[in-house]
């Protein structure tokens, strides 16, 4: 999509602008079903569900889902966690425990995770005004070194929607990383060649089993706005295609079996192109994902307007009618397109989650950032290979929110919530 823009001339910007406005008009009109209540307790009348373009809830009153990830809580990405030498998850696990014993592997990602996130960040959420978090987690998240599921694996999960759910957040339980990977990147838990998912019969087996387990404990539950299947899911293509919509079909039928209720979401990589029409295989209760970063240009704060406002016009024009989720984006540190994103989005109604909560350093991309290092209130990134027990536990103990600061874009994002 990028190599296309980059070769629309400027004279026919404002044009493209004049069909977007138009757009954002025909979108507006049509809204059979009456606003949201005001935030309380979520309940059984609060249950999502889709119609057409839109979500609404049991009582008929339409949602829009806005807010953001909690990215970096149950899977760790170097570049914006308290961490070094850690390629993956699975590289994290095994090292821990090779050097300290699986217990105390354990103990230190208890750590970790108690502190990374706390009630404080629900309220913090809640202050905020969002509405939703979409939350990553990949099979290393519940898993040993192994990668055999422990039997708590819903204990974190639960406290988690439970929180959300008292302070009229929803929940989007987002697989980051399937059994063996659906992409081979570091997010998945798992740095490996991006086929050990597609081509193989026993982790999709252990993939499906593992939403069935999910949705069947996740059922009744109305502070799950929906399952999102496979985060960014390209294998070894680079791109979504049939391939993965063949198996989002089989993880689709699974979770069906067990719960008919909850919203599934779909996820392309990584535009309108690479989602076929739900009617293709007969899916109902859908909504869309897309992830939206306009890479190489993030200096280029017109570019990434006009970027948004081709996605928006392309991805309507496809006809799809279910609800469109931007999973995760960034307007980088662009002011300007910030305002302008955020704006086209609610215009056009989509549902969107930034990402994300909180990263380690200054920038635009967290809601929250640690305080520089220099400055003597963070202790650091863990060393997984060199610092001792003490040292990770230390460093681990002191990722909570209170040692950050708000996000340089902050500011704005809340405005659109």
């Amino acid at each position: 999509m990028n190599a296309i823009l980059d070769f629309i001339p400027v004279f026919f910007r404002p044009a493209l602008n004049a069909l977007f406005a138009f757009l954002f008009t025909v979108s507006a009109f049509f809204s059979p079903v009456q606003p949201a209540p005001a935030r309380h307790v979520l309940n059984e009348s609060d249950f999502l569900h889709t119609r057409g373009t839109r979500i609404v809830n049991a009582a008929n009153n339409e949602i829009y889902l806005r807010g953001t990830n909690a990215g970096g809580w149950l899977v760790f990405e170097q570049w914006m966690c308290a961490i070094e030498n850690a390629p993956d998850q699975q590289t994290i696990i095994s090292t821990l425990t090779e050097r300290f014993g699986e217990e105390t592997c354990d103990e230190l990602l208890d750590v970790y995770r108690d502190n990374f996130w706390q009630e404080q960040d629900f309220d913090n959420c809640a202050e905020l005004g969002l509405n939703v978090i979409r939350l990553p987690f990949n099979v290393y998240s519940f898993a040993s070194a192994d990668g055999v599921l422990k039997d708590d694996i819903f204990s974190r999960l639960d406290w988690f929607v439970d929180n959300c759910g008292k302070r009229g957040i929803y929940v989007i339980l987002d697989m980051h990383g399937a059994f063996g990977s659906q992409n081979g990147n570091d997010h998945t838990g798992i740095i490996n060649d991006g086929r050990q998912l597609y081509y193989n019969a026993e982790n999709r087996a252990k993939t499906i089993a593992l939403w069935t387990r999910i949705a069947e404990h996740y059922k009744d539950n109305p502070a799950v706005a929906g399952y999102d299947l496979l985060n960014e899911p390209t294998a070894d293509t680079g791109s979504t295609g049939e391939m993965q919509w063949d198996f989002y079909d089989e993880l689709y039928d699974a979770v069906r079996a067990v719960d008919p209720n909850h919203i599934i979401i779909m996820e392309a990589c990584w535009t309108f192109l690479d989602l076929p029409h739900p009617l293709r295989y007969g899916w109902k209760n859908v909504m869309y994902e897309y992830h939206y970063y306009a890479w190489d240009h993030d200096k280029e704060p017109e570019f990434i307007k006009l970027h948004t406002a081709m996605q928006i016009i392309a991805t309507g024009a496809m006809l799809h009618n279910v609800p469109v989720l931007v999973g995760e984006f960034t307007f980088f540190d662009q002011a300007d397109a910030w305002h302008y994103g955020l704006d086209s989005f609610n215009k056009v109604k989509w549902n969107w989650t930034t990402w994300t909560y909180k990263i380690l350093g200054t920038s635009s991309w967290g809601l929250y950032n640690y305080f520089p290092e220099d400055e003597g209130y963070f202790p650091g990134r863990a060393d997984i290979l060199n610092d001792s027990e003490a040292t990770i536990r230390e460093k681990w103990s002191k990722i909570g929110t209170d040692y950050c600061v708000p996000g340089t874009m902050q500011g704005i994002i809340r405005q659109y919530f």
